[in-house]
């Protein structure tokens, strides 16, 4: 995988997560929790292309995170993050309306946890950005 589709996961990972924290200021909370969720998959993505592993037509981020064979912390947060794939956007998989369920302080709670994920698998990608912007 070049480094070309590596930094267009990249990119867009890093995007996703920017607009995850701005929906929390306009009240999209649901929306928030789907794209802290979405920045972390395509992060992910992004190392795994990163690494010239192929980059598997998934969302579970779990799957992912195995795959590159991750730490036991960073699954964990990984974890926090899997279920709002579905659930933050689809009303016909739990008694709840998703946008009725998330409020602020877990909008702000699942953008932390992709934050946190980002900078822990920093590492992996600092090197890239440096190339783009260097």
């Amino acid at each position: 995988m070049s480094k070309k589709i590596a930094l267009k996961w990249l990119k867009q990972a890093l995007h996703d997560l920017e607009m995850a924290e701005k929906n929390i200021g306009i009240g999209g909370y649901d929306v928030a929790a789907f794209l802290a969720h979405q920045s972390v998959e395509k992060l992910l993505k992004a190392i795994l292309a990163i690494k010239g592993m192929k980059v598997p037509k998934t969302h579970y981020i779990d799957e992912l995170g195995k795959k590159l064979k991750l730490k036991s912390e960073i699954m964990e947060n990984i974890a926090e993050l899997t279920v709002d794939y579905t659930f933050s956007r689809y009303p016909d998989v739990s008694e709840q309306v998703p946008y009725e369920v998330y409020n602020e302080e877990l909008a702000k709670e699942k953008v932390n946890i992709a934050k946190n994920i980002f900078e822990s698998l920093r590492e992996f990608y600092e090197t890239l950005l440096g190339e783009e912007n260097g």
